[in-house]
């Protein structure tokens, strides 16, 4: 039994020093380095939290939206502006003829929502 004992702690020192040996593997895998972003991302974002949003108050500055803004489909969202970390995209509803202005960052969080693009 302490001869089971001794192989496990010297065979788990053994894989444990293997994967502190190699830490520049892990910079490799460390995802916030590279904006993994695109057009696709950002407009499927945008829409996923407009339809969140009809259904609460997620605590941005345009509020719960009305029920007219689960109509939105991608022709109705584009991309504005893109600056360095972020972008900013406007979705328009017609039927209200309201348009928000969304901030998002590379890392596809939601920063900001507003009815005017002066972020």
């Amino acid at each position: 039994m302490r001869n089971l004992f001794i192989f496990l702690v010297i065979g788990s020192a053994f894989i444990g020093s293997y994967s502190f040996a190699h830490v520049d593997r892990m910079k490799s895998m460390d995802h916030s380095r590279n904006s993994h972003m695109n057009e696709k991302k950002v407009i499927s974002i945008t829409i996923k939290t407009i339809n969140k949003m009809t259904f609460k108050d997620l605590g941005y500055e345009a509020g719960k939206l009305p029920s007219s803004w689960e109509t939105i489909n991608n022709a109705d969202v584009n991309i504005v502006n893109v600056y360095e970390g972020s972008y900013v995209v406007s979705a328009t509803n017609s039927q209200v003829k309201q348009t928000l202005y969304f901030r998002i960052d590379d890392d596809g969080d939601v920063v900001a929502v507003s009815e005017n693009k002066g972020f």
